[in-house]
């Protein structure tokens, strides 16, 4: 009973801490809210309606942000990626709602410019329908968010240089607009700008959520592809010397490792470390291996599990401030609470400790 009670206890302690962080990341994230707000609110006007509106968008904002936190953090702890779509997806909306509310109403002494910034959010809200309709092709989809990143990019260097002297009478928008709406462009512009940000953000959503398990398969094909074209290979010096043979790499913490007598260079990753021994994952078998580092009369070895220890070089930085590491290095309890509070998946050959419940972690082999 009294063990039950602790548990309980801890649950709703690490809810409760879910709670705020993820409350905090809603305000955060939604800063273009805050910040487009305030002149939404006390500065640019078109009339009441307008303003009152800018006031509901605001409030709407926040409002929202404890109800979602709440079911994120009680509700949803299990369920990653659905958890990201509804931390993301309201920041980005709202976002856009109190960037372009702010765009439309501060080019109100220029009604030929905000017909044109009307219709490019139109524009923007066309493409960011047309990437979550399933039924389009991937590549397709996929093409027109690059296409919106080239734009996003080209845009981003033209208003900065149009914006340039523009308050100074001179630069390219005062010789393409003139004076008076080349300085009344400089402030919608960005807003343009951050506005197309959010719509590029909210084109990757969709992509990535409407994709079919077989183009999913050929995308991950294709990065594997890229991935083994691009393996780090064992470097000249290495090769020449016959070192190679002698020695095996291990570059951490950029958790890269080339085994003693091979050419080239594989992934691993790091787990935790325990009475000075460095505890690494082996991902490229099925399922992964452990792998120790440590050190021994002034020599480091890495050993596989079911392996004989290897000498192993590390990079002269890793060797120079070994001190440095051990503050971002977790031990095996803070990794496992690590693993439990992020749903971390672990390793199968990690042993847990007896007070640590085995249903609360999440396996792979």
């Amino acid at each position: 009973m009294a063990v039950g009670s602790t548990e309980s206890f801890f649950d709703q302690r690490e809810e409760k801490e879910s709670y705020g962080s993820n409350l905090g990341f809603y305000l955060v994230f939604g800063l273009f809210v805050h910040l487009y707000s305030i002149p939404n609110i006390f500065f640019v006007y078109i009339n009441d309606t307008w303003r009152l509106f800018a006031i509901v968008l605001y409030v709407s904002y926040l409002i929202i942000s404890v109800g979602f936190a709440y079911v994120v953090s009680y509700h949803l702890s299990s369920y990653e990626r659905l958890k990201t779509y509804l931390q993301g997806i309201p920041a980005c909306l709202w976002s856009m709602a109190a960037i372009n509310l702010y765009g439309i109403q501060a080019l109100i002494d220029h009604p030929f410019y905000q017909e044109v910034y009307i219709n490019l959010l139109w524009i923007q809200i066309f493409l960011i329908v047309f990437t979550w309709i399933k039924w389009i092709p991937f590549r397709i989809r996929e093409l027109a968010g690059k296409a919106v990143t080239i734009a996003l990019g080209a845009f981003f260097m033209f208003h900065l240089a149009g914006a340039f002297n523009s308050t100074k009478g001179a630069g390219i928008y005062v010789f393409l607009f003139g004076e008076d709406a080349a300085v009344a462009l400089i402030w919608p512009g960005w807003a343009l700008f951050f506005s197309l940000f959010w719509t590029r953000v909210m084109m990757v959503a969709g992509i990535d959520l409407y994709i079919t398990p077989e183009e999913r398969a050929q995308m991950m094909a294709e990065e594997k592809a890229r991935e083994e074209a691009s393996i780090r290979k064992v470097s000249e010096e290495m090769l020449s010397s016959g070192r190679y043979l002698e020695y095996g790499e291990l570059e951490y913490p950029d958790e890269s490792y080339r085994e003693k007598g091979s050419k080239t260079f594989e992934n691993v990753l790091f787990l935790y470390v325990e009475n000075g021994v460095r505890h690494f994952s082996r991902m490229k078998f099925d399922p992964p291996k452990e792998m120790i580092l440590y050190k021994e009369h002034g020599q480091w070895y890495c050993q596989t599990s079911g392996q004989e220890p290897e000498p192993v070089l590390l990079p002269e930085w890793t060797i120079q401030r070994e001190e440095v590491l051990h503050e971002f290095e977790d031990d095996k309890r803070a990794y496992l609470k690590r693993a439990i509070r992020d749903r971390l998946q672990v390793p199968y050959f990690v042993e847990l400790p007896d007070d640590i419940d085995e249903s609360r972690i999440d396996r792979y082999e």
